[in-house]
């Protein structure tokens, strides 16, 4: 009989150059029943019906521009919601937007989580997995300890080929929190578009679709990360945000100069 980590390995060599693209309905990748494309009011409901007793905190952000003379601040913007606090780890969850320009949706969940007390063994973890996502996508460079779920319908974007040519999928844990906090999604999917993923990356970026990683490095498992991201949604947030703050920035240049005053000579 098989092992559920055998089921799991199993599924990170299924996926070969030709196979289809499948994967799980998007609306079922959740994470503590938060998913990508809420808004922000639904997105606390979720939170405080998976755990009344959470603390949810709202993180803003600005960009700084000039007017050529002058260093100015935009207006304050919903980047993410923090909840909850892990000793050393810091929030528990981390709830990414889009905006401020347009409709504000989710575009990416992080979660850390400490289990010290009766922690699951890596089987029972893996059960867990399975019984609410389903069978993954495959795992991150054939590493067990990281299954990964794929939303059908869009291109992958997590996938690099290998010396068979083959396609696994090729993602650092906790890379998409990374990229949120950086703002460097477009450049990561450029710049890994020249690497040994031809053929795989869209040419628009704003195409590819969301993924939900899990990395649980022990047996019994104390700890974990997941997280959920649409890579596209993410792309298309960093070029709204640098479009707006360059029409800030137009404007401020604008006003400026329609105050200036020439000296008399």
């Amino acid at each position: 009989m098989k092992t559920l980590l055998s089921i799991l390995l199993s599924a990170s060599v299924a996926f070969t150059a030709q196979a289809p693209a499948q994967g799980t309905p998007q609306d079922q990748l959740d994470i503590a029943g938060v998913h990508i494309g809420m808004t922000e009011a639904e997105a606390r409901a979720a939170l405080a019906a998976f755990d009344p007793e959470i603390e949810v905190g709202a993180v803003m952000a600005m960009f700084n521009y000039s007017d050529g003379m002058n260093m100015l601040q935009s207006p304050e913007f919903l980047d993410r919601l923090e909840a909850g606090q892990l000793p050393g780890l810091g929030p528990a969850f981390k709830v990414y937007f889009s905006g401020p320009v347009g409709e504000v949706r989710v575009i990416g969940v992080a979660r850390s989580g400490l289990m010290m007390t009766n922690p699951p063994t890596a089987a029972q973890f893996v059960d867990s997995l399975l019984s609410k996502y389903g069978r993954p996508a495959g795992l991150s460079c054939g590493d067990r300890t990281q299954p990964v779920w794929e939303a059908a319908g869009r291109p992958s974007c997590i996938r690099a080929r290998d010396y068979k040519d083959e396609v696994p999928i090729s993602v650092a844990a906790g890379a998409g929190e990374s990229l949120a906090d950086t703002g460097t999604a477009k450049q990561f999917l450029v710049r890994r578009s020249y690497l040994n993923t031809r053929g795989l990356i869209p040419d628009e970026p704003t195409q590819c679709g969301t993924y939900l990683s899990y990395y649980f490095p022990q047996d019994p498992v104390q700890s974990f990360q997941v997280e959920v991201f649409d890579l596209g949604a993410m792309v298309s947030t960093e070029r709204s945000r640098t479009a707006w703050v360059s029409e800030l920035q137009a404007e401020a240049v604008r006003q400026r100069q329609g105050r200036g005053v020439a000296p008399r000579l």
